[in-house]
């Protein structure tokens, strides 16, 4: 599995990647569960972390960009906030595409390797 939610500390969820996304069930897998935590109603925040995580297609940038642009037509937003954590060099200029073709909900802060903090409103 490429994304591994956990809840155990809600509204705290974390989501661990591992390896790349080899199929198209991959994305959506990870997209579903996302979408279950807006069906609950809850607020919640994201930690993201990218440790593990391996090749991602670019293309993956666009369908991340449109799977934003469907939650913002929703009435009411629950991500609070967003924490991406471990980000190596190449997925930095990937969030970087994303949040360029649409922005985030929430307010992003993202933890590079190198330990730089970047805030993206």
């Amino acid at each position: 599995m490429f994304a591994r939610y956990d809840y155990s500390e809600f509204p705290e969820v974390r989501v661990f990647f591992t390896g790349s996304i080899n199929t198209e069930e991959d994305f959506t897998l990870f997209t579903e569960q996302w979408i279950k935590l807006y069906d609950d109603k809850k607020d919640f925040f994201f930690i993201f972390d990218m440790e593990n995580i391996g090749f991602i297609h670019p293309t993956y940038c666009y369908k991340m960009a449109q799977f934003i642009s469907e939650l913002k037509k929703r009435d009411k937003h629950y991500l609070t906030k967003s924490k991406i954590i471990n980000v190596n060099s190449f997925m930095m200029y990937l969030l970087y595409i994303t949040f360029k073709i649409q922005p985030p909900i929430s307010p992003v802060y993202i933890h590079s390797q190198e330990s730089i903090v970047t805030l993206i409103p």
